[in-house]
């Protein structure tokens, strides 16, 4: 079977984009996502990874931190990245050289205050519910990589920014259900939850566009992680958000 990365492909939330890829669905209790187990990276990254089904290159980017573009250089991939079952994937990736940025003497006047944005980004949060945990908190499991938040029935997940659908599927290590949105060629953003998502591979979203409706789920409360990365690395999503 043949395995077509959309758009561009399949380190990198979200865990683009970051050993085999886990596929875990129902190991945690119904309704509760395992949040505490967030974008696992393994000590120890392996040399290679052998591709495997429903694989893309965003999601085995997602899984090892990893810069998109740049794994996809390592294994001399060009558009549409496409990738096989059991083909081997070098893991060892570099960044591309940043251009040389020349500072203006004099700084520019303060614009008027706009939506934040980066490189013609405007983003929001996914949805307006409390926040679990921020970014950047410790637990048992380790530092967390992006922002949890407590959902309630007939909430809507939305799109931080408009892009494409990179990874929709079952969950990568501690995840249930991801989607995966590339924003841009260094910025990916990455949803999990548990409820099935409402969008495929492929697609292009808008920003604030439908992903993902939550159910009623008895007592249970519902989570959702999200995580915005830039060139593979994890970024506090409050530096690019206002709320």
């Amino acid at each position: 079977m043949v395995v077509v990365a959309p758009g561009i492909a399949r380190k990198t939330w979200i865990t683009v984009l970051i050993g085999s890829v886990t596929l875990v669905a129902g190991c945690a209790n119904p309704g509760r996502p395992p949040v505490a187990e967030r974008s696992p990276v393994f000590a120890g990254r392996p040399e290679h990874y052998v591709v495997q089904k429903a694989d893309t290159l965003y999601s085995i980017a997602w899984r090892y931190e990893l810069e998109f573009a740049g794994l996809a250089r390592a294994n001399g991939l060009r558009a549409p990245y496409t990738i096989y079952p059991g083909q081997r994937l070098r893991l060892r990736v570099q960044l591309a050289p940043k251009p040389a940025v020349t500072k203006p003497r004099r700084s520019p006047p303060r614009p008027a205050a706009t939506p934040p944005s980066t490189a013609g980004l405007s983003w929001a949060w996914p949805v307006s519910a409390p926040i679990l945990s921020n970014f950047g908190a410790w637990s048992k499991s380790g530092r967390n990589k992006g922002v949890d938040f407590r959902l309630n029935a007939g909430d809507r997940v939305r799109a931080a920014a408009g892009g494409e659908v990179v990874y929709a599927g079952s969950g990568l290590g501690g995840y249930e259900h991801l989607v995966i949105i590339k924003h841009s060629e260094r910025y990916l953003s990455a949803y999990s939850l548990n409820t099935a998502s409402r969008v495929r591979e492929g697609e292009r979203v808008k920003g604030g566009g439908h992903l993902a409706d939550i159910p009623v789920r008895g007592r249970d409360a519902l989570t959702l992680h999200f995580e915005i990365r830039k060139d593979g690395e994890a970024v506090n999503p409050k530096a690019l958000i206002s709320r």
